[in-house]
């Protein structure tokens, strides 16, 4: 509209206005009138994160624009002390200069300057491919403590001060505190821990920093302070202990205040009867610290810390433990203890404790939270005491329950998987734990329990009651995992293979509770590392992992074995000698993958040094290149007469796949003579491993099982010569000798697929995907609703593993692949399969850099392709379409496009590069 229109001439305030618009809209963000839009702005991962504790946090930013083709020229990161400097341009704390750069990701903060507990604000500028700038909101980010000397707070408890404890940190067996003076005394009862304080003024601003071994809750004021669960994330507590960190001002009252904490046994203080290698080691009694930094709106601050001025009583759990559940007696509350004015005249003083060895970590990754909740779907016994309901999924978690019944009367709830016949809960792959929580009612109308330390796998529920009539009000499953986020979703039109997405997703979320766990369910519940080599990509796609690989990677890293260089084949778990270079290899892979994933090259820094002592250790164990047979192998493997550690080669094809990924690190960080030497190895291992293991004659590796075959070729070390009759024998043996099922347990599940459509037998693969008899997975999601942890459908019924298939869903089915040259997607691949049958699918994907989309349909005659490119990135997209085929773009003539740059034709797809931006192909074909 013009300022010279007719209309606004009769109407003076409407010009007036007009004008106001216009120099608004001159001035407010170019997002509106360029189509740029800032979609995300992170700090190490995070949008405001407030517990920062690297002194060098990075920066990256996420943008959509409506554009096609439109890139990033240069940016400008600004960061000041106070939000009103950046409003006006002004840095006084770092500003990076405008720097010539289409990166967006991991941009690194350059000053010295970040104090402990401090908020910052930054915002970043960027010019787009014209050189236009564009300027973010201003975003924010606050630090948690830089250094151990931060913390005042002494750690507290009810136990003695003083705990022997062996040099290593903690005992994995109860035969080692024999010979101690005074044996470990335990007890499943939950510590109250409590202290009223006044503040003397009116509070502006308070943040708690508080952790508790094994488990904590934490309230002020009557009010549970945050949405943590089974917090804090377990981590190898004799190396480092992870803290929270919460806003708690609007907790804070102007005079009295009361701080309470509800502590739990957690992995920390196990029962004895837990000591094990293989499930748990003791490393301490029950304690907690906390401070809590508080600044007053005049300007001045004080710190509330644990001290001995704290008071302790016993809880109203009477028994928790991680396997076995939970005892609350809600006779033995403290109604009130969190609250001012609680006479605590009976509790006792606590006992301040040594610090312990591991050192304080901020948990910067996604906490353990309730995120889904579940009603039954179906109640499926019923009787005047005891009732059976159906959740309708599997899941890990707890329920939570309301009832009414009179004084002291007993409620037991039991988890199962499975159902038996009559309808009872089949408690069988829960083994060796008791799975079940206990409530003692006090009689008081309605009573709700939710227990606090311990979790269960289960999908059906049990509830029985002692001493009066079952009177269950309601019952809610609440699924319980790490909230990272979910980034990414698949759908096509073949209802089995969504059934698996599905249950993968839902095996993924049971099993990321602080770390990636084998299964929720059973007295194990490990960071079994092989489990979570296979799942990987499939956990990238679905999930943003960044911050909770980073930790885990941390925990791998603090338990390798000082003497030798040896990696666990569990974490997080103090090291303990086990050969499985098969499952210890899975620190090289997920280093790898997540380099690649996220554009990470300080991860690669941080652990280099580990990778090379690693491949010391394996030198070390070698013997001229080959590496003694192990005990896993291809786990859960369905071979005829298959044994454990089988086939034998398996720990020389990781030796020389760890060898490959340790050159490319080098060569990333610019250790070029190491990338060499490593190099070099790998070709050495590779030779010898093709002497070894390869039968000239047969053209197949081992006993010429899939797993045997399918592994070399994967890793790309058959000689070319065999390479075609290696993939013949393989395809036989999947196709004639076993009728186009799977013989292949972990490993092999999830290489095979791969290989056979890197290398132009998708149809194989999909044969195996859609196998409707056993083993298969179609087997499974007849019965289940997450993934089996064997073919057999014996045991656990939740674990992942099997589910690594769902990675090949998204890159093959859907087309998206990651560029290991270009990585976090900077460029990356669209090359969906057309396999018999499937006639749509479509996938979304969040990345650091924005959103891919795939979405493809073929119908007779016609072939459509929808794919969503983020700014600033370029995809290689491959068209199925013969060469005399038409094919459009957005209903243009495929070479009229200016935006596409075609490049070349070959087996019968068509190669064109785009750049950012929607994209709709039609190809006009005689597809069926």
């Amino acid at each position: 509209m013009k300022l010279t229109d007719p209309f606004l001439a009769k109407f003076p305030k409407l010009q007036v206005i007009a004008l106001l618009v216009v120099f608004s809209c001159i001035n407010c963000g170019t997002e509106k009138s360029t189509g740029f839009k800032f979609e995300k702005l992170l700090v190490e991962y995070a949008v405001n994160p407030n517990n920062i504790d690297v002194q060098h946090p990075r920066f990256s930013w996420v943008i959509s624009c409506d554009q096609r083709n439109q890139q990033q020229s240069a940016y400008r990161i600004m960061v000041a002390s106070k939000e009103e400097l950046l409003t006006q341009n002004k840095a006084d704390l770092w500003d990076s200069g405008k720097i010539g750069s289409r990166e967006t990701i991991q941009h690194e903060y350059e000053s010295n300057n970040l104090k402990s507990d401090t908020r910052y604000f930054w915002k970043v500028i960027f010019w787009d491919k014209t050189g236009n700038p564009h300027e973010s909101p201003v975003a924010r980010f606050e630090t948690a403590f830089f250094n151990p000397l931060d913390w005042k707070a002494d750690w507290i408890g009810k136990e003695s001060g003083i705990e022997s404890v062996p040099s290593q940190g903690f005992y994995k067996d109860r035969k080692e505190e024999s010979g101690l003076k005074d044996s470990i005394v335990h007890d499943g009862v939950s510590l109250l821990l409590r202290r009223e304080i006044k503040l003397p003024k009116k509070v502006r601003s308070a943040k708690a920093y508080i952790t508790g071994l094994g488990l904590y809750e934490f309230y002020i004021n009557g009010v549970r302070v945050g949405d943590h669960l089974l917090s804090p994330a377990k981590t190898p507590y004799h190396k480092y202990i992870l803290y929270d960190t919460y806003d708690v001002t609007d907790l804070l009252e102007d005079q009295a205040n009361t701080f309470g904490i509800h502590l739990g046994n957690g992995w920390y203080n196990p029962y004895k009867k837990w000591w094990n290698e293989y499930r748990m080691q003791w490393f301490g009694s029950k304690k907690a610290i906390a401070q809590v930094e508080v600044t007053f709106t005049d300007g001045t601050t004080q710190t509330i810390i644990t001290d001995k001025n704290w008071k302790w009583s016993h809880g109203p759990v009477t028994y928790n433990c991680i396997y076995d559940g939970e005892v609350y007696n809600a006779n033995l509350d403290h109604s009130g203890w969190t609250f001012n004015g609680y006479n605590d005249s009976d509790w006792q003083p606590v006992k301040v404790f040594g610090s312990p060895t591991g050192r304080l970590v901020s948990h910067r990754m996604p906490a353990i939270k309730a995120q889904e909740c579940f009603v039954p779907k179906e109640i499926k016994v019923s009787t005047p005491r005891m009732k059976v309901y159906d959740m309708g999924q599997n899941f890990a978690g707890t329920v939570r329950i309301s009832a009414k019944a009179k004084k002291n009367t007993f409620l037991k709830i039991r988890f199962a998987e499975d159902l038996n016949v009559d309808g009872t809960i089949d408690v069988t792959s829960n083994e060796h734990a008791n799975a079940t929580a206990e409530y003692i009612m006090k009689g008081e109308s309605v009573e709700t329990y939710e227990p606090s330390f311990t979790w269960f796998g289960f999908k059906y529920v049990e509830i029985t009651s002692q001493n009066g009539p079952l009177n269950i009000q309601k019952v809610e499953g609440k699924a319980t995992y790490s909230a990272n986020n979910q980034t990414g979703d698949f759908e096509c039109n073949n209802q089995l293979v969504n059934k698996i997405h599905k249950a993968t997703v839902w095996s993924q979320k049971s099993n990321m509770i602080g770390y990636p766990m084998d299964c929720p369910q059973r007295d194990e519940r490990l960071g079994w590392m092989g489990d979570a080599q296979v799942t990987i990509e499939e956990a990238m796609f679905n999930f943003d992992m960044a911050l909770f690989y980073e930790n885990w990677l941390e925990g791998i890293k603090e338990n390798q074995d000082e003497k030798t260089g040896d990696i666990p084949i569990i974490s997080p778990r103090p090291y303990i000698k086990d050969d499985g270079v098969e499952w210890s290899s899975t620190y090289f892979t997920l280093l790898w993958e997540y380099s690649i994933q996220y554009g990470d090259q300080r991860i690669l820094k941080r652990h280099y040094p580990a990778m090379k002592k690693y491949m010391a250790f394996l030198q070390s164990i070698s013997k001229n290149y080959i590496l003694p047979k192990g005990w896993i192998g291809d786990w859960g493997s369905m071979v005829k007469g298959w044994k454990e550690g089988e086939p034998e080669s398996v720990p020389t094809a990781f030796y020389f796949l760890d060898a490959r990924i340790i050159s490319q690190v080098a060569k990333i960080l610019g250790e070029d003579a190491d990338s060499q030497y490593y190099k070099k190895l790998s070709d050495q291992i590779s030779e010898k491993y093709n002497q070894t293991y390869l039968n000239g004659r047969t053209s197949n590796y081992n006993d010429g099982s899939q797993m045997a075959n399918a592994f070399p070729l994967f890793l790309g070390i058959v000689p070319e010569n065999q390479k075609d009759k290696v993939l013949s024998n393989l395809v036989t043996d999947i196709v004639e000798k076993n009728s186009s099922h799977l013989t292949t347990g972990v490993l092999g599940t999830k290489y095979m697929p791969e290989v056979l459509a890197e290398m132009g037998r998708a149809d194989v693969a999909w044969k195996i995907i859609n196998q409707k008899t056993y083993p298969s997975w179609n087997s499974m999601m007849e019965k289940y609703t997450t993934v089996c942890e064997f073919w057999t459908l014996k045991q656990s019924k939740n674990h992942v593993m099997m589910g690594s298939i769902d990675a090949w869903f998204y890159k093959y089915i859907s087309g998206i692949q990651l560029d290991d040259e270009n990585p976090a997607f900077r460029s990356f691949v669209i090359k969906p399969q057309l396999l018999d049958s499937l006639g749509s699918a479509k996938a979304r994907i969040e990345t650091l850099r924005g959103t891919i989309s795939t979405a493809w349909k073929k119908s007779p005659g016609k072939f459509l392709l929808n794919i969503e490119v983020p700014f600033n990135t370029t995809a290689m997209v491959f068209i199925p379409a013969a060469q005399n085929e038409r094919v459009t773009e957005s209903g243009v003539p495929f070479d009229q496009v200016k935006e596409l740059e075609t490049l070349n034709y070959s087996d019968g797809r068509r190669l064109v590069k785009v750049g950012s931006g929607n994209y709709r192909f039609e190809v006009s074909s005689n597809l069926k």
